[in-house]
């Protein structure tokens, strides 16, 4: 599994969603920036694929800025390295 970093996870983001990268601030709502369930679940297929990192819908549920979204990716990261 390759090693996962905030970046990486906010540039999945902004692929998979209709979010420019710079708009990806930690303190920016997933819902201000237009980051439907849909894109989310890209997100999370597209890290997988990439990181081979599974993260389930459960493990982002209170994820509501992009801050508590990648802290999430990031600890379910660590928790399978």
């Amino acid at each position: 599994m390759a090693k996962i970093a905030v970046d990486d996870v906010l540039d999945l983001i902004a692929a998979e969603a209709p979010v420019a990268r710079a708009d990806l601030k930690p303190e920016a709502t997933l819902d201000e920036l237009g980051v439907a369930s849909l894109d989310v679940i890209s997100v999370l297929f597209a890290l997988e694929d990439r990181f081979g990192v599974i993260v389930e819908q459960g493990d982002i549920e209170h994820a509501k800025t992009v801050g508590d979204f990648t802290t999430a990716v990031l600890a379910k990261a660590q928790a399978i390295a």
